[in-house]
């Protein structure tokens, strides 16, 4: 059976650094960054770039968990702003279709001073740091998923015990 394993959680956590970690360590192994399905230039969150958005992850996560040379996938995505029905509809669709995997989902979180270090380390703007800090340091506290603490841990750490909950 494949595996689904996604990560979530605030802006600057460390989820694509923690994912390229997974990448290195497994074989058999694809990465789906939500980044990547949506940039675009100027960038609005309308209802036709939400299914544009949409229909990108699904096409990657389709074609990558039916490829006969992938036993993992990988998938970085933030929920908050309306985003997590989005993720639903997408594991809805891939489920009807009956693909064969389990989904493992995995919060990552670290302190706010350290989040606030990630987001200037990223090059992140102040305005853009408060925005997160404010929409989505707390946002994934509401679920119950296996969380992660990785406050002074080294991404290649936090995708051990990563790998410590799906192996």
């Amino acid at each position: 059976m494949k595996r689904l394993i996604v990560i979530v959680g605030p802006n600057a956590v460390g989820k694509t650094t923690t994912a390229m970690c997974l990448v290195e360590k497994l074989s058999k192994i694809a990465y789906v960054d939500s980044d990547w399905c949506r940039v675009m230039n100027p960038f609005p969150f309308t209802e036709i770039t939400k299914r544009t958005i949409a229909e990108n992850m699904y096409a990657l996560l389709h074609n990558y968990l039916m490829c006969e040379d992938v036993d993992t996938v990988v998938f970085t995505y933030s929920w908050h702003g309306g985003r997590k029905e989005i993720y639903d509809n997408i594991i809805a669709r891939l489920w009807k279709e009956e693909i064969d995997f389990e989904e493992l989902i995995v919060v990552l979180k670290c302190s706010k001073e350290e989040n606030v270090l990630r987001a200037i380390s990223d090059n992140r703007d102040n305005e853009r740091i408060e925005r997160g800090m404010e929409n989505t340091f707390n946002f994934y506290d509401k679920y119950i998923y296996p969380c992660i603490d990785t406050t002074d841990m080294r991404p290649d750490e936090v995708a051990e015990k990563i790998m410590e909950l799906v192996f």
